[in-house]
């Protein structure tokens, strides 16, 4: 049989008691651990939430950046097309008026242009032959514009 004196019992608390004061070293040490882990993660967490607002600030000063220059183009694009618009409407006219010039010098009667073109014979020094022949118009009518001419240039 089996005796237990107290000396054994005395040895096996203390044992026991030394077994349990290693746990709680070992489970300490663990925590511990666990603890300075958490405690590193938690300031990498915190320098990249840093790092992550200044960037969101260096694009929000971006953003308003890039938004002051569309707005400063389209305006500028907005007053370049309403130049555009007037110069379009101004040439319109103009190409309208010369449609019109070209429209009246067309429909001239062809005599207008022989006698124009007698005087200008006559105002180079052509004789009377020859303003008839060039231009095919009477006599008369040749000898006349050569008599304003003599007039004209004589009074001059």
């Amino acid at each position: 049989m089996f005796i237990i004196t107290p000396l054994f019992i005395l040895c096996t608390s203390l044992v026991l008691f030394l077994v349990l004061i290693a746990i709680v070293v070992k489970q300490k040490s663990s925590f511990t651990m666990l603890h300075k882990t958490l405690q590193s993660n938690i300031e990498a967490q915190e320098i990249l939430l840093n790092e992550l607002q200044s960037s969101q600030s260096i694009l929000n000063s971006q953003l308003v950046n890039i938004k002051s220059e569309t707005n400063s183009q389209q305006l500028e694009s907005e007053q370049v097309s309403k130049q555009l618009e007037h110069r379009i409407k101004v040439l319109q006219q103009e190409s309208i008026e010369q449609k019109q010039i070209i429209e009246q010098i067309k429909n001239q009667q062809p005599q207008d242009k022989l006698y124009s073109r007698a005087f200008k014979l006559v105002e180079l020094g052509a004789d009377i032959d020859e303003v008839v022949r060039e231009c095919d118009i009477p006599r008369a009518e040749a000898e006349m514009l050569l008599s304003v001419h003599k007039n004209k240039t004589s009074n001059s």
